[in-house]
């Protein structure tokens, strides 16, 4: 073999040693790229679902607190209907008492509620026709025995009221419908219809 060709042949065993280091190494830098590509996306993945895990808990803690407010809400609505229906029954059970005892509760309202002076006692139709013919008489007897200098005509103006009576002296009209009663104590008593009912 002549010296050229051993040359040459050295030359092309080197390329060959350098191609083959070269591939070598370009593999394992591709492998520690892929390698740290695959640690990349893994570390992604995991913020990603720990991102995603934190916003649902949120998104859980949102919604149990709509759901708890929505039911506090409804709680409260039943429970102002239930007490509003206890004031409607109040009314009922006044208006349907026996006429004794009607008449004995209005006249004691009309009592504790006349000023001094000339008025009338307006009814709704339905109580007027309850009243007995000398509930005037009896109304200005108890009046005076309290050395109440007031007098008192059963009118014979009738108004839509649901039980109870309007007193009228002059120009001034004081309600004591039951509606109206139970309007104006209703906040002092409220606090207890409820503690008794729930």
């Amino acid at each position: 073999m002549s010296g050229i060709n051993k040359i040459k042949e050295r030359i092309l065993e080197e390329a060959r040693l350098q191609a083959k280091e070269t591939v070598k190494r370009a593999e394992e830098e591709a492998s520690e790229i892929i390698n740290n590509a695959k640690k990349d996306a893994e570390a992604k993945k995991k913020q990603i679902l720990e991102k995603v895990n934190l916003e649902a808990v949120e998104v859980k803690k949102r919604l149990k607190a709509v759901a708890e407010l929505e039911a506090r809400k409804q709680r409260l609505q039943a429970k102002q209907e239930v007490v509003e229906e206890a004031f409607m029954h109040t009314i009922k059970k006044l208006n349907s008492m026996p006429n004794d005892e009607y008449v004995s509760i209005i006249t004691n309202l009309i009592i504790n509620s006349s000023l001094s002076g000339v008025g009338e006692i307006i009814l709704s139709d339905e109580d007027k026709k309850r009243m007995p013919s000398d509930f005037e008489e009896r109304v200005n007897k108890n009046l005076s025995s309290r050395e109440n200098t007031g007098k008192l005509t059963l009118s014979k103006e009738t108004r839509d009221i649901n039980g109870g009576f309007i007193l009228k002296l002059g120009d001034i009209e004081i309600n004591n419908s039951f509606d109206a009663i139970i309007r104006m104590k209703r906040n002092e008593i409220e606090t207890d219809v409820i503690n008794s009912l729930f």
